[in-house]
């Protein structure tokens, strides 16, 4: 398996011989650490690389079950809008909260939980700066979400996302502090940045068997293409189902 180790460690090794015996040493040195910097880029940014650390981003392709999760809420207003539809359809789902919309919607995370949906954790702040590249920083935004579920729901998450689904080595360092699984998906769905009508059509053309699909509660036009998808779901006969179910994995630790 490819991963940071195994890579960094063939590129010393292709470096140290390039440098001791092709006379067109400059190039190659240049070009190749150019392809080196660009895997790390995109590994980076491509949760299912698994480039480094473990992620969890699809289930079984032989059976028509389907896990659908939401990032970045509870949101006061969506997410309620979010969870009728769910059980309208009769869907599961997986919520992957962020701390500080939680602290404005205590009662909204215990819906979620008693409607039987589960509740990952999506850091407190999900910062765009230093959580990203300070694991102590990152561990402590962890932790400070952990208790805050755990004191609310009385369970404590065992499912991890990490904001916009970055990963790299001070990310892997950070998570080395907790037991989670971290997810991933197959299937992203872009609702934040395309209209409900192209990602609906998009989300029902790519569609398959074993499919994790991302969402958001925190847009109102997640409502309109989330009921779209759900309807298309079912009436093609996929089982909609938690990220648990769907990996034969644990949720939460005791």
């Amino acid at each position: 398996m490819i991963n940071l180790r195994t890579t960094t460690v063939l590129y010393i090794i292709v470096i140290i011989l390039a440098y001791l015996f092709l006379p067109w040493k400059g190039i190659f040195l240049v070009l190749f650490s150019l392809l080196y910097l660009f895997l790390l880029a995109y590994s980076s940014f491509t949760i299912g690389s698994n480039f480094y650390l473990k992620t969890l981003c699809s289930g079984n392709i032989k059976e028509s079950k389907i896990a659908i999760t939401f990032d970045d809420g509870p949101h006061a207003e969506i997410t309620p809008e979010i969870l009728n539809l769910l059980d309208l359809y009769n869907a599961k789902a997986t919520f992957f909260c962020i701390g500080q919309k939680i602290e404005s919607n205590k009662d909204l995370l215990l819906e979620i939980d008693k409607r039987g949906h589960l509740i990952g954790n999506h850091t407190y702040s999900h910062s765009h700066g230093k959580n990203l590249f300070s694991s102590k920083s990152l561990a402590d935004d962890i932790q400070k979400n952990q208790e805050l579920i755990l004191e609310i729901t009385g369970k404590k998450a065992k499912l991890f996302r990490p904001p916009f689904g970055v990963t790299n080595p001070p990310i892997a360092k950070a998570l080395r502090n907790f037991n989670f699984h971290v997810i991933g998906w197959s299937l992203r769905s872009f609702d934040t940045i395309h209209e409900p009508e192209k990602v609906i059509r998009k989300v029902k053309k790519r569609v398959k068997n074993g499919d994790i699909i991302l969402f958001h509660d925190n847009r109102f036009n997640s409502i309109e293409i989330v009921k779209s998808v759900l309807e298309y779901l079912k009436s093609n006969n996929y089982k909609i189902i938690r990220v648990d179910e769907l990996l034969e994995i644990t949720a939460y630790d005791k």
